[in-house]
């Protein structure tokens, strides 16, 4: 059964298959639904939807297709093979030309930004948190700019904020330190790499979907200036 670890009624996003995955995010997204399993590697969604009007997917043409479950997000890679009604509800059917599996870390993307963040070391009698700013993000960890540099190996509890789906949704993760720079030029300041340790799988499908929103909409106003 390719639904055991998907549910019907479940959320599907769908971007236009290019075969780089780098191009995955910002890439025009479309909503849809899980709606049955038609037969084997056949899955049943609704016809998708783009700012409230469906939109018309063509047989024959490829989607990467993201599942969000409780267990975290899946993909995978499938083809329009049919597209159908059933009284009022219009239907796309979709034959996996991949398997159907976890989001894995490799996969993240990574997203330039400008956050504010504060941290402490982890195993040190003070508590004391210090501040610092995230240069970039992803769901497998984060790269920041701080006053002083760490060895790797070392953890941290970083704290941030993110706004995701409108809503400023705030965040506490234990890190550990991949990689420690000072940066030239510019004294008293090193660039610092992370890994998330222990991040659960809400939080972690929470920092992926705030890449992809981010980088939709810096990809949104950059063809609205043109």
């Amino acid at each position: 059964m390719i639904t055991k670890r998907l549910s019907i009624g479940q959320k599907v996003e769908l971007t236009k298959y290019t075969g780089k995955m780098k191009e995955m995010a910002g890439a025009r997204t479309l909503v849809s639904q899980l709606l049955d399993e038609k037969e084997e590697n056949k899955l049943v969604i609704a016809m998708p939807m783009e700012g409230g009007k469906m939109v018309l997917l063509d047989v024959g043409k490829r989607y990467n297709m993201f599942f969000y479950t409780t267990a975290g997000l899946y993909y995978c890679i499938a083809q329009v093979s049919g597209r159908y009604r059933s009284g009022q509800v219009y239907m796309l059917e979709m034959e996996c030309a991949s398997e159907i599996e976890k989001f894995q870390r490799r996969q993240f993307f990574r997203l330039n930004c400008i956050v504010d963040m504060d941290y402490r070391m982890i195993g040190q009698s003070s508590e004391e948190k210090k501040v610092a700013t995230i240069i970039d993000i992803s769901g497998g960890g984060i790269r920041f700019n701080a006053e002083e540099g760490f060895e790797p190996g070392e953890e941290l509890l970083v704290g941030f904020a993110l706004t995701i789906g409108g809503r400023l949704e705030k965040f506490s993760i234990r890190v550990r330190v991949i990689a420690s720079t000072r940066l030239p030029n510019r004294e008293k300041t090193y660039e610092n790499r992370v890994e998330f340790l222990d991040i659960n799988e809400i939080d972690r499908e929470a920092i992926v979907k705030y890449v992809f929103e981010e980088e939709r909409r810096r990809r949104k106003k950059e063809s609205s200036m043109c």
